[in-house]
């Protein structure tokens, strides 16, 4: 360093310090070219942050990373975790990805985990914000968490505005979530606990009257001593022979708020019909043989308002946007009214739900058959 810029490093206690507070970037071989912009830039893969002790080869590349407002530029940890994090949707100030099951959202606090958390993987999975936004954070910041066996969709901040903006909306209810899981056994459906699409869409939950069907089922049973509210309808019935009643249930959950575990104690608790794979609430015996697949359970559906476009100048932004650009990613739109720039994100089931179901209900069709 001292050698590069004698002027920026004129010491070599200068540049130790430079590396330790983690300014100074190698990129082991060439610079990348982005497909989408054409810029020379550098390699996420190849690319660490250097230490005291690391060598430079020939053909590195020798980076410094420069605070913007708050923010590092690109950000990325010294090292990769081994697994991916699809992006669903991603702009300069929140993003929407699709957790993997299995991995944690943050460390505990001996840091067991390691590198093996959301947190470390979503420098690698975002873009940082564009120079001149405001207040961006140093690295993404997941806004909520799902329970390390959930997959789903996650949303995150990449601003201190957009971090404040997206937890009031959890506070105040205005994120809506949609899950959709597999239970052991068949809920049952009482009449008085049936409600309609209209009576759903009163209670706070994401409906679309036209096609998610008319009739849905109400569980209101408290948490901990706290109220906790679910809605849920089955989608399809499998066979299996392990399972309660020789049936498995796809359902779909929408909560009304947010209790710790709630789909899972609903179901298990008040339907009596754990989740597949639910180690905590299963109960054991019988349902042992369900486990081995890990948990059937999917944050697939999510509905907010916008952190930045709902701003007097963010608004500004929007409408000034070319129509074309509005709708580009198929995640944005206004509100029916026309007052709030919303954000609508979906994700397909991951195989295994099928795949499962198919599985179970060929065995059963098998050998029920021939045991009968």
């Amino acid at each position: 360093l001292m050698l590069l810029d004698i002027e920026e490093y004129p010491s070599l206690s200068r540049a130790r310090k430079s590396c330790r507070k983690g300014n100074i970037v190698v990129n082991r071989g060439p610079l990348v070219t982005n497909s989408e912009t054409g810029k020379v830039e550098f390699d996420q893969e190849t690319c660490f942050k250097g230490r005291v002790i690391d060598r430079v080869y020939p053909g590195d590349v020798i980076g410094i990373q420069y605070r913007l407002h708050g923010g590092y530029y690109p950000g990325f940890d010294t090292h990769k975790p081994p697994f991916e994090v699809p992006v669903v949707y991603e702009d300069d100030h929140f993003a929407i990805v699709n957790k993997p099951a299995g991995i944690v959202c943050y460390s505990q606090r001996d840091d067991s985990h390691g590198i093996m958390t959301i947190r470390h993987a979503l420098p690698f999975a975002l873009k940082p914000p564009k120079r001149g936004t405001s207040e961006i954070y140093r690295r993404p910041l997941a806004v909520h968490r799902l329970d390390k066996p959930t997959s789903g969709l996650l949303i995150v901040a990449k601003t201190k505005p957009a971090l404040v903006n997206l937890s009031n909306q959890f506070e105040q209810r205005i994120v809506k979530k949609t899950y959709t899981a597999i239970v052991n056994g068949i809920p049952s459906e009482p009449l008085e606990c049936s409600i309609t699409a209209e009576e759903a869409l009163i209670l706070g939950v994401d409906l679309d009257t036209e096609t998610d069907g008319d009739r849905w089922q109400l569980i209101d049973h408290t948490l901990d001593g706290k109220s906790a509210v679910t809605v849920w309808r089955p989608l399809k019935y499998g066979k299996s022979l392990k399972a309660k009643d020789s049936t498995l249930t796809l359902v779909e959950l929408k909560p009304k708020t947010g209790r710790r575990h709630q789909l899972r104690r609903h179901m298990s608790e008040v339907k009596e019909c754990p989740l597949v794979g639910d180690t905590t609430y299963d109960g054991g015996g019988s349902a042992l043989r369900l486990r081995g697949r890990g948990l059937f359970l999917c944050s697939n559906r999510v509905r907010l308002e916008h952190p930045y476009y709902n701003t007097v100048k963010g608004r500004e932004e929007w409408d000034a946007l070319p129509a074309s650009e509005k709708c580009a990613s198929g995640k944005l739109s206004l509100s029916d009214d026309g007052s709030t720039v919303e954000v609508h994100a979906s994700i397909d089931l991951p195989d295994k739900f099928l795949s499962f179901l198919g599985k179970e209900t060929g065995r059963h069709n098998k050998f029920g058959a021939e045991s009968s």
